[in-house]
């Protein structure tokens, strides 16, 4: 039996079992082979090889992530394909099954609710599953820092997930559609550009930084409302831009919980979520 915790965002896509740990940007490429090139069919690449294959003047680049939603099912599906086959016991190893047997907990936005079908769909075609659930990405940061009753803010590349939990049962929340690519596109860099973090150690980023928390603070402020004993966890690789951290935490007048790997942090909780269906 492997468990696995998989968290396709808009910008990076996070998958961790029992064995491995995988991350890698949400990124799909394809080109049509040259007429001296010795093959037939499609040449595909995901992740960081996507990005490379995207320098061919041929080749087309897809981001097949939007707002935290599926929105080319090939390609996510690609992306899922290449993530799961990270992680799991390659068939055929010594000592390992040529079958074997998958808990998959897969994460998706809070208002991304209509695509759970859907997406356990694809994932059960892509690989035999013993179990598929499709549920909320923060429930994962919730269960990573071993919390049942918190308000989560995810700060990831497409959306900013805020979702008030008590129970470890969402009473409240929202997708913002502000997030990380919003202090890229001000900057006015490319839409990968995000693959360079060195992009947000600027003057200029900082003042992006900011109306970046602005945007998020009367969600945040709406959710937390009548909720306001509930900790702050925050999560997200948008959370480690410099000044971000500190921007919310003074917008707020208190402290916030960050988990140790907060890049990670759903997937790994959803990893937990996953070893309980065993």
């Amino acid at each position: 039996m492997t468990s696995i915790g998989l968290d396709v965002g808009t910008g990076f896509v996070k998958c961790v079992s029992d064995i491995a740990v995988t991350r890698f940007p949400s990124l799909y490429a394809y080109r049509q082979p040259s007429s001296w090139e010795d093959r037939k069919g499609l040449v595909e690449a995901v992740g960081y090889e996507a990005a490379n294959l995207a320098r061919h003047p041929d080749a087309v680049l897809i981001r097949p992530v939007m707002l935290g939603r599926p929105i080319n099912e090939r390609a996510f599906g690609e992306l899922a394909r290449k993530a799961i086959g990270d992680v799991i016991p390659k068939k055929g190893a010594v000592g390992e099954p040529s079958n074997l047997n998958l808990d998959i907990a897969v994460g998706l936005p809070y208002d991304a609710r209509g695509e759970r079908q859907s997406v356990r769909r694809l994932i059960s075609r892509l690989y035999e599953t013993n179990s598929c659930n499709v549920g909320l990405q923060v429930l994962g940061t919730l269960v990573d820092v071993d919390l049942k009753d918190a308000l989560v803010v995810s700060l990831g590349h497409g959306t900013t997930e805020i979702v008030a939990f008590q129970n470890r049962v969402p009473v409240k929340g929202v997708s913002v559609h502000n997030a990380a690519s919003d202090v890229c596109e001000r900057l006015g860099v490319s839409k990968i550009s995000y693959l360079d973090s060195n992009i947000f150690c600027t003057a200029k980023a900082r003042q992006y930084v900011t109306m970046l928390v602005d945007a998020i603070m009367d969600d945040l402020n709406s959710i937390s409302k009548d909720l306001s004993e509930l900790p702050v966890i925050v999560s997200g690789g948008g959370i480690l831009i410099p000044h971000v951290k500190e921007t919310i935490e003074s917008h707020l007048g208190r402290e916030i919980i960050m988990p140790q790997d907060p890049v990670m942090s759903n997937a790994n909780g959803l990893y937990k979520l996953a070893s309980l269906a065993c």
